[in-house]
């Protein structure tokens, strides 16, 4: 779920896997509260990635931002940039992978198309990265985390 056109990997990170993993093997629930500690262990997964390389985020950022601006500054009307739309749809997909893993372990389902899902979950997730990156507090962080992990159990139900 890197920031920026890196390749991001059309598969889940194995991290993040292996967590998701290792906790639905523990499990002695199913359905919705399953999968809101399969979102949880991943979510956990993922932001020890984000803390270990911030320089790495905000070059992503920065380079997203240039590709941008210097789009924007070349044409007066909205139009999608080719590159970083690619971008977001390959971060969209490595989430929805991650989103359906959880829902397949758990026995829940998505109530919206997991593609969906996922588009807010990325957004979500790179404003929490930026302001992160802004303010470094973890606290906050933590809190929108489990907000978000929160927000997405509640469009799933039991199958």
């Amino acid at each position: 779920m890197s920031a920026r056109g890196e390749t991001v990997e059309s598969r889940l990170r194995p991290t993040i896997c292996e967590a998701v993993e290792k906790a639905a093997a523990s499990l002695d629930i199913t359905g919705v509260r399953a999968l809101r500690v399969l979102l949880h262990a991943g979510v956990t997964a993922y932001w020890p990635l984000v803390k270990a390389a911030p320089t790495k985020h905000i070059r992503a950022y920065e380079a997203t931002l240039r590709t941008l601006r210097e789009r924007w500054e070349l044409r007066s009307g909205s139009s999608p940039d080719p590159a970083a739309t690619e971008m977001f749809r390959e971060m969209d997909t490595e989430v929805a992978n991650f989103l359906q893993l959880c829902a397949d372990r758990s026995g829940a389902q998505w109530l919206e198309p997991v593609d969906d899902i996922a588009a807010y979950t990325v957004s979500v997730l790179q404003g929490t990265v930026l302001r992160w990156l802004a303010d470094s507090n973890d606290e906050t962080t933590l809190i929108v985390l489990d907000d978000l992990v929160s927000g997405l159990a509640t469009r799933a139900a039991e199958v």
